[in-house]
């Protein structure tokens, strides 16, 4: 017997997740682009037109609130399609759509939509607070047990959150930046990271001055300018600019 029914407030606060939903994926794809996606394309010549970059997932409140909230999407919407007898999108932000229409059709006590409330609001609080703290953890790496592992500014170990090993983020850190010296971002992505290895802050304007001089190379990326890595720290550290 199913003992699931949905009241009119939390029906409210459903659907005011669903409207939320489109705003809320675009600020965690900034957030995740703008000051965390590195990437590594090939930068032999002058130019890689056209080429994207894989993101290297630094951010990791921004991707695992985007990961949660398209996972309750894709569940309640699969589920509500089967009902209405309609195809069901793929997108995330077309999901929201489709639900936020579909869903006055449907019963209060539909088994459909058991356990949407709470899943779908806590989801979209948790991208609210994500976005609210921009100044989040750093990925080190992975662990030997292949979860990511997370630190933050100042902190000197970093405990995995699948076995519960420790790791000195220092020597995370380091390994990390050697695996990274050959991989680029733009001069925002890279003033927002670099320090965090270094030690030292830069700035975006900094590092467009150094290539404007001549100290550093721009590769154009998929209508991007982006810089390597280690050429950066070389710059920086050198105090060459």
């Amino acid at each position: 017997m199913n003992r699931y029914r949905l009241d009119p407030g939390q029906r409210g606060e459903v659907m005011r997740a669903l409207a939320a939903v489109p705003g809320l994926l675009a600020e965690l794809d900034t957030t995740l682009s703008r000051g965390d996606a590195v990437g590594a394309p090939k930068v032999t010549g002058a130019a890689s037109g056209g080429a994207r970059r894989p993101a290297l997932p630094f951010h990791g409140g921004a991707s695992d609130a985007h990961a949660e909230i398209a996972r309750v999407l894709r569940y309640y919407a699969v589920r509500v399609a089967i009902l209405v007898r309609r195809p069901a999108p793929r997108a995330p932000g077309e999901q929201a759509v489709f639900l936020r229409g579909q869903l006055p059709r449907v019963p209060d006590d539909a088994p459909v939509l058991a356990g949407i409330h709470p899943a779908l609001p806590d989801a979209v609080a948790a991208a609210r607070a994500t976005i609210d703290r921009p100044a989040e953890r750093l990925c080190i790496g992975l662990c030997d047990c292949g979860s990511r592992l997370y630190a933050v500014d100042e902190q000197t170990v970093a405990r995995c959150p699948g076995c519960g090993r420790e790791y000195a983020v220092a020597e995370r850190r380091g390994a990390l930046l050697s695996q990274a010296r050959d991989m680029v971002g733009t001069a925002s992505e890279l003033a927002r990271i670099l320090p965090w290895f270094s030690g030292k802050p830069v700035t975006a304007n900094a590092i467009r001055q150094w290539a404007a001089r001549g100290k550093l190379i721009g590769y154009s990326v998929a209508g991007e300018t982006v810089y390597r890595i280690g050429d950066v720290l070389r710059v920086h550290e050198n105090g060459r600019g």
